[in-house]
């Protein structure tokens, strides 16, 4: 049986690549999806919407209308949309595949408490090239120690909304870890003025321009070398084959809180 698919953000680009990815795939089966009241994609075919043949499943404005009919919620959408959505999902006993960036704290408490009664895969980045770096990166930053700067660059397209990017504090968060630092306290933000660099500090940069899809770029420098690692998605189709293969790989897991690195098996 197919993994029986709803699309939360349906009409929007990330929920239409996430369609066009599954409708590809013959192990998942989309039979629902949604969006916000008022939104244009309302009533239309979500087939059409990712430019394939209609399938006979429209976009409508409420998950609780429809929630029932899957196995899992994927969702792309923004903190609070998505704190609602979980509990729904949770509620009617159903799986959520989250890749919402910009969750504080608290909501990511409460995503992990909901956990523990329901299958949660959250990752800030669907990408598995992406998920390989939060891998990789603690085995170089052990190997290079304290003796390098570090700066964290991403650029995004002019319309995502949190800066600096999920990834790029995820990468952060990886790095700190690795090298015994409290990024709460070492990172820095952009700068500005006369502003000196301290040796355990992690630069923080943002850029919002144009149509990126997203890039990643890892600096570690001294006065004899340079250290650059990189990451460029080409396109949001990596993110949602990424997201169908997670929603696959969860379908058979009970409670938890997963990844992507779950997924991949590392």
């Amino acid at each position: 049986m197919p993994v029986r698919l709803i699309i939360a953000g349906a009409g929007g680009r990330m929920g239409r690549e996430i369609a066009q990815a599954a409708l590809g795939d013959k192990d998942v089966q989309i039979v629902g999806g949604f969006d916000v009241p008022g939104h244009p994609a309302l009533g239309q075919d979500i087939g059409a919407l990712a430019g394939r043949s209609p399938i006979g499943v429209t976009v409508g404005d409420s998950l609780e209308a429809i929630v029932g009919r899957g196995d899992i919620v994927m969702e792309f959408s923004v903190p609070e949309a998505t704190m609602e959505h979980l509990g729904t999902v949770a509620s009617a006993g159903k799986r959520h595949v989250i890749g919402t960036t910009g969750l504080s704290l608290a909501q990511l408490e409460k995503v992990a408490e909901i956990a523990r009664s329901t299958p949660v895969l959250l990752s800030p980045n669907m990408s598995l090239g992406v998920n390989l770096l939060f891998k990789i990166l603690p085995t170089v930053c052990q190997a290079l120690g304290d003796g390098y700067d570090i700066e964290v660059t991403e650029t995004h397209h002019r319309f995502k909304q949190d800066a600096p990017s999920g990834t790029a504090v995820k990468l952060a968060e990886v790095i700190a870890n690795a090298l015994g630092r409290d990024l709460s306290k070492e990172a820095v933000y952009g700068r500005q003025g006369i502003c000196p660099r301290t040796p355990t500090e992690i630069g923080m940069h943002a850029l919002r321009a144009g149509g990126s899809a997203g890039e990643h770029h890892i600096l570690f420098a001294n006065e004899g070398e340079e250290i650059t690692i990189s990451h460029r998605a080409l396109s949001r189709q990596t993110f949602a084959l990424g997201a169908i293969r997670a929603a696959k790989w969860l379908a058979g897991k009970g409670p938890g809180l997963y990844n992507v690195l779950d997924v991949l098996g590392i």
